[in-house]
């Protein structure tokens, strides 16, 4: 190295100042920033000024003495697998707390615990029904019992349409922050766009663009609770001399090559429509590469489904599907899809990989995303034992994932198995139809005595022989001797025969051993009719013809007796029996079967077992169960992920963040190496006087 000249010591003490200076500068800004979010530490790089070469009149007694030092730049202490680890942990914190926050909501709908006199106000209700039912039983046939015991059956029905109501209100609520959200992440997404832009500029410059660097640092981490990502950085090439880094975001565990969200100067944005093209089922969303989406020669498979049924790859000519909508006509129908448009640039320029291939839209599976979108969007669509096996090829995990659809559906079956079952017992039995009713030449009779014509909704004439047949076939079914087995009547035969007897018992004539017959519809889906189909949980309420005391709950079933006098005279007995009261008591505290098919079309319910046995306020209270497990198991989840990521950031900001103990020692010690260099120079500057003018002396 070359020997330092007289004033090269000037320079190494000038050099020294000036790192001092700036080292100081730098502590400075750390300590003004240390309350500012995502403020990451800052350093000034300090090396050694080193010139290579030897003197041309060195000699033996020559040093090798540098010539100073040189602030190379200003760096950021970040760990950057720490900023991975804690991320990561963000995206389970995201997904946990907006599960839990959801559950939340249900609860306040739903866990009725401490409300009431008996574990609820719906506990409570269905015991005061019964207690009525109760009180009717030893009063049978008295009026003001039976209109105390429908004033009780219509605040019940009024109660389950308030929850059903405040279910609709809570998935309304949460679509709409769902569509918040999914704003919020384009907005993010657009923002570290622009800083890419921003940092990509400076550092053609030269410039690090340190505080840029901190501003999207905190947009990533924000990212990271709404989807699971990885972050990583390459190199860009500007032309043959240079190059700067290049950020690049991908979704998390999307194969290869991931799903890309940003790639330097170029982003997407996520798509949820209130209408989306319908998915081919068959095709792989979750992994495009998988090989079943490309046929034999190498040309992909379509992804969409037209209303033909035919597939096509094109999504304007698919058929259209509910799928962010909201309203009545929508419940359990919104598919949630999501999609990313293709990258572009500011400019709008579509991004091109290396082999020239353009980005195009992705159409993200219903797992590509976690974190809290995903929470949020498995809340909105899970349909749990309710799912269908089309739900299952989208996620194997449908099933097991309760989210409003679900309980929803849940108080629907509730509710239908509670109209049907009374609106049963409160009707003549099917094999009793043709023994109530005056019959002529095989046909029902009206009030005039007339052939009575009944048709179903397809037009054919239902006759005494109708009931007959359905009869012997119900008993038929479940006969187990019968070989080969008879097939049970069908929901909608079921359905038809009892719209017939309701017809029937408004037109026909009784004989006169059924006489006293008042019984009917008591459960409705309309309070202006008699409609029993498609009850739900919203709908669900007392029939008009109760209502207006043209149906009353049903004594009994048994005929009256006719007894024949020494003259040859009849007198009619009425059966002072009581025992459809008693059974209508005795359905409160029956274990019934509940069965997904009763809710969803069983050809296409991926379940068809029972999901639950038990009594009407037992499945409500299973319902109540099963919202309190969840939210028990996914409180643990948050509250264990919540301490992780603390400890992750804590040791991240041990790196990143700024302490002012440290900055204090820094100062400090910065301080006293500026003062020591301006010593030096005062030295120098002393014994060079000494010299120079000692020796003119």
């Amino acid at each position: 190295m070359a020997v330092i000249g007289t004033f090269g010591s000037f320079t190494a003490a000038r050099l020294g100042i000036y790192a001092s200076q700036s080292s100081l500068n730098v502590t400075g800004n750390n300590i003004a920033n240390i309350n500012t979010k995502g403020y990451t530490r800052q350093r000034a790089d300090l090396v050694s000024l080193y010139s290579g070469g030897d003197s041309r009149y060195r000699n033996s007694f020559n040093l090798n003495i540098g010539y100073g030092v040189l602030v190379d730049g200003v760096s950021q202490l970040r760990d950057p697998f720490m900023d991975i680890r804690y991320r990561n942990e963000q995206a389970n914190v995201g997904a946990s707390e907006t599960w839990l926050e959801s559950l939340e909501l249900l609860s306040h709908t739903l866990n009725e615990v401490g409300l009431g006199d008996d574990f609820g106000v719906l506990e409570k209700q269905f015991n005061d029904f019964k207690s009525q039912l109760q009180q009717l039983n030893g009063a049978a046939g008295t009026m003001d019992y039976d209109t105390v015991t429908r004033s009780s059956a219509e605040v019940l029905c009024q109660l389950l349409n308030s929850y059903a109501k405040a279910l609709d209100t809570v998935e309304n609520s949460q679509l709409k922050n769902l569509k918040e959200d999914v704003k919020s992440v384009n907005s993010i997404l657009s923002q570290i766009r622009s800083l890419n832009e921003e940092i990509r500029e400076a550092g053609i410059c030269g410039d690090n663009a340190l505080e840029l660097r901190d501003q999207r640092n905190v947009l990533i981490d924000d990212l990271s609770k709404y989807m699971k990502i990885e972050v990583s950085y390459d190199m860009e090439k500007i032309d043959e001399f240079s190059s700067v880094e290049r950020l690049n975001i991908n979704l998390a565990d999307t194969g290869n090559p991931p799903v890309r969200l940003i790639c330097g100067t170029y982003g997407t944005q996520l798509e949820m429509p209130d209408t989306a093209p319908k998915r081919n089922s068959g095709y792989n969303f979750e992994n495009p590469n998988d090989p079943k989406n490309f046929n034999p020669d190498g040309t992909r498979v379509p992804r969409y489904v037209m209303p033909d049924g035919t597939l096509t790859d094109d999504p304007e000519q698919a058929e259209q599907v509910d799928n962010a909508q909201t309203g009545d006509e929508n419940k359990n129908e919104n598919r949630l899809w999501m999609s990313l448009k293709p990258l572009v640039d500011q400019k709008g320029r579509v991004f091109e990989s290396v082999d020239g291939k353009e980005s195009e839209t992705v159409e993200l599976g219903d797992n590509m995303l976690y974190g809290s979108l995903q929470s949020m969007r498995e809340f909105l669509t899970g349909k749990g034992e309710f799912s269908s096996k089309l739900d299952i090829k989208y996620n194997k995990d449908a099933t097991t994932t309760r989210g409003v659809p679900y309980y929803r559906m849940s108080l629907d079956a509730l509710a239908k198995k509670f109209a049907e079952e009374f609106n049963k017992a409160n009707r003549f039995d099917i094999d009793m139809i043709t023994k109530a009713y005056k019959i002529d030449a095989g046909q029902f009779l009206d009030k005039n005595g007339q052939p009575l014509t009944i048709q179903d909704k397809n037009g054919n004439v239902i006759t005494p022989k109708y009931f007959d047949d359905l009869a012997k076939k119900i008993e038929d079914s479940s006969n187990p001797d019968i070989t080969p087995p008879v097939t049970p009547p069908t929901e909608e035969e079921i359905q038809a025969a009892y719209d017939a007897m309701e017809e029937l018992r408004q037109k026909g004539v009784l004989n006169a051993e059924y006489a006293y017959y008042n019984g009917g519809v008591l459960f409705s889906n309309n309070g202006d009719g008699d409609d029993t189909t498609n009850i739900t949980a919203a709908n669900i309420t007392i029939s008009k013809s109760w209502s207006v005391g043209d149906v009353r709950i049903l004594d009994t079933k048994k005929p009256d007796t006719i007894v024949i006098g020494p003259d040859g005279g009849t007198t009619l007995t009425h059966s002072t029996a009581n025992d459809n009261i008693a059974h209508m008591i005795n359905l409160m505290n029956t274990k019934m079967d509940y069965l997904p098919q009763e809710i969803i079309d069983g050809n296409t319910a991926a379940n068809t077992g029972r999901y639950f046995n038990g009594t009407f306020q037992e499945r409500f209270s299973d319902m109540n169960i099963i919202l309190a497990v969840d939210q028990e198991s996914t409180g643990k989840l948050y509250s264990t992920y919540s301490v992780k990521s603390l400890k992750l950031e804590n040791s991240r900001q041990s790196v990143s963040g700024v302490d002012l103990n440290d900055e204090a020692t820094n100062m400090m010690m910065f301080q006293k190496s500026y003062s020591a260099a301006c010593q030096l120079m005062t030295t120098l500057d002393s014994m060079l006087d000494k010299l120079i003018n000692g020796t003119i002396r």
